[in-house]
């Protein structure tokens, strides 16, 4: 029951309002009993909304696009890896400072780890932006070998650098034979645009697997292809839940409830 000793989390996104995260946060305090309510906002003026909310004294907030970035400037002190990373999904009020930290990287490898190992994987990262950086510094940690192709190709190549890593001009790409692990970390696929696919389907070969991070529709049309071919696929529903179960446990101190959060998502799509 909300009462005045109910923290407030919430995100802050354009857009937000279409967001699984309430759904799966709410559901998360619910099965705990926790005093916590999370609800999305679409703000106009970011650094003026992170000053409210401070000063409301909210337990945290998430980040999503296109703020990943920009919030950074408006925090008190950024974990280590999140700064790597240029990149904040996740910001805790400690009741004195703000603290910044990317659990995208946390989401993607532990989504991966269901179904490979990583050690000396050779992976094809397509998307350089907030995601793919937080995926490849996680892949780069686990010890893979990374290939980054992105539009536009700067992108890629600056990530590259950064890591110590390959990049690739994305439409020169004609096979994917040198690759374990194809990894999409682009919009390619999300509603509306469902028919598009970051790389053409015709390359797909059996022995991939093939890590898509859309999650709205949770089986893109990268993975109905990628199935047919019989990779191994995961969807990005994984990812959205793992970087979930990590922001709660930022948020509240306790391990996230998985599967009453799992399952309070899976309501939502059917709807």
């Amino acid at each position: 029951m909300i009462d005045s000793k109910t923290k407030l989390v919430c995100l802050l996104g354009k857009p937000a309002k279409h967001s699984l995260s309430p759904a799966m946060q709410n559901a998360g305090f619910n099965a705990l009993g926790l005093n916590f309510v999370y609800l999305a906002f679409e703000p106009e003026n970011l650094k003026k909304t992170v000053d409210g909310l401070k000063e409301m004294g909210v337990a945290g907030f998430n980040v999503t696009m296109p703020f990943k970035a920009e919030i950074m400037k408006h925090l008190d002190r950024i974990d280590p890896i999140a700064k790597q990373i240029g990149a904040v999904n996740t910001v805790v009020n400690t009741g004195k400072d703000l603290v910044g930290y990317n659990t995208d990287g946390v989401g993607a490898i532990e989504s991966l780890k269901k179904v490979t190992s990583l050690r000396g994987k050779r992976v094809l990262l397509i998307g350089a932006g907030g995601a793919g950086k937080a995926i490849g510094f996680y892949l780069k940690n686990e010890g893979a070998k990374i290939t980054i192709a992105n539009k536009p190709e700067l992108q890629a190549i600056k990530l590259a650098k950064i890591l110590d890593e390959t990049s690739i001009y994305l439409d020169s790409i004609n096979s994917l034979e040198e690759f374990d692990i194809l990894i999409n970390a682009t919009p390619a696929g999300m509603k509306p645009d469902t028919e598009a696919t970051a790389i053409p389907t015709s390359l797909l070969k059996k022995e991939l697997v093939v890590f898509d991070i859309v999650y709205e529709p949770m089986e893109t049309k990268l993975l109905k292809e990628a199935k047919k071919k019989g990779c191994r696929t995961i969807n990005g529903l994984e990812m959205l839940l793992n970087q979930g179960y990590a922001g709660f446990k930022l948020f509240t101190g306790q391990e996230a409830p998985r599967e009453e959060m799992r399952e309070a998502i899976m309501k939502e799509l059917k709807k």
